[in-house]
């Protein structure tokens, strides 16, 4: 007898996340392995999180064989899958999506129709959409007849306010999907069904979730829905990243444009590769290395960047009326102490203390005890919200 498995892939434009779980008759039963990619393109390198070391030459061999490019290291990744646990089938395939626009408010199962009209929003996620709709297709053609979903990142944000996705645009910009959607909403979503064990005596009804990673926002979660976010109608905006510029004034994209005669591909390549905490330091857009560094440079750059997310905190507060628990979490919010500690230094007048201790250790709660606001690190997982959405749509579909 078979055990029925369900494949994710997290597709960005240079990493490839991807688990493999095993479905059970009612839910999804567990996570069985799982791994990333990255140097997509270049120097391909497997780093396998739950297996063996036998597990991951197997993949490295099998991998190493293909063009690094999601068109042939999807279908190739689901052969592995299906054969490293001996007995599984492969019964379905769920994916990230990085933008939704207005239709897509939930998962969706792949259909040519759908993936065509994902196209067309590429405009607004250049660096992630691509990717994503071509390792959807890949897999369709290496595996017909799979069911395979498609989760969003803009998704969980859907229900905010209509005055929260606004632009002060005309009218008729609005309606055909110039608005604010907001990203990283499957990191959200996981952390949402997470708050309750993690802040089990404490109030988290007014949450700020902050993820930091390459990509960074912020988002106001009120009764595990989202109430506002920091990003927008592209996931250039909010705080700045490691190499996005974050929140720009639009005169300056002009001035740009008009006066210095840069060609609107040579402002979105500054803006989406050059900027961020590599534009601000001219030395790296990693946070490590910035933290290592004595250049005046890296510091100023790491001030920005702390400095733009306590300020957007406080902006969320508003849109909460009030805060009862902040959450760290993504690569950096998880990861980096001493980035969690400058935010909240910021803070400070809010009657926010961490607890030097439990910030080093980066689990769980990490505010003290008297503090007026809990503060947490919880790590995410896009990919379990994935499998479980691919669960749902796929089990009926298969």
């Amino acid at each position: 007898m078979t055990t029925p498995v369900i494949a994710t892939f997290n597709t960005g434009s240079s990493s490839l996340k991807f688990s493999l779980y095993r479905a059970g008759a009612d839910q999804l039963a567990g996570r069985l392995l799982g791994g990333k990619l990255t140097g997509l393109g270049a120097n391909l390198k497997v780093d396998m999180d739950t297996t063996s070391e036998s597990h991951e030459r197997q993949f490295v061999d099998a991998l190493s064989k293909v063009d690094p490019a999601p068109e042939q290291l999807i279908p190739e990744l689901a052969r592995c899958l299906s054969a490293a646990i001996d007995g599984t089938e492969l019964i379905a395939a769920g994916h990230r999506i990085v933008h939704g626009g207005q239709s897509c408010d939930g998962p969706r199962l792949a259909t040519p129709e759908l993936l065509d009209a994902l196209d067309r929003l590429s405009v607004f996620a250049p660096d992630h959409q691509p990717y994503n709709l071509a390792g959807v297709r890949s897999l369709a053609k290496q595996f017909p007849g799979l069911p395979q979903s498609l989760s969003f990142d803009t998704a969980f944000h859907s229900a905010q306010p209509r005055e929260a996705r606004l632009y002060a645009l005309p009218r008729e910009l609005t309606e055909s999907g110039l608005q604010r959607y907001g990203f990283h909403g499957l990191s959200y979503a996981y952390i949402a069904g997470a708050m309750t064990q993690t802040f089990s005596d404490r109030p988290h009804r007014k949450t700020v979730m902050a993820h930091l990673g390459n990509g960074a926002s912020l988002c106001a979660i009120q009764d595990g829905t989202s109430i506002a976010t920091s990003m927008g109608l592209t996931a250039l905006s909010g705080v700045p990243m490691a190499t996005r510029c974050g929140d720009l004034d639009p005169g300056a994209v002009l001035y740009l444009i008009g006066s210095q005669k840069m060609t609107p591909d040579a402002v979105s390549d500054m803006l989406h590769h050059k900027s961020g905490l590599l534009g601000v330091s001219g030395i790296s857009g990693d946070v490590r290395d910035l933290l290592a560094s004595l250049a005046p440079e890296a510091e100023e750059a790491l001030d920005v960047y702390t400095y733009r997310i306590a300020r957007e905190i406080g902006s969320l507060t508003v849109a909460l009326n009030g805060l009862e628990a902040i959450v760290f979490t993504g690569g950096v919010g998880e990861n980096s102490q001493e980035i969690r500690r400058r935010v909240i230094a910021r803070l400070s007048w809010m009657g926010i203390e961490l607890d030097a201790t439990l910030n080093e250790s980066g689990a769980g709660i990490i505010s003290t005890q008297r503090s007026e606001i809990a503060v947490a690190v919880i790590p995410t997982n896009e990919e379990e919200v994935i499998a479980r959405e691919a669960f749902s749509l796929c089990r009926y579909a298969a």
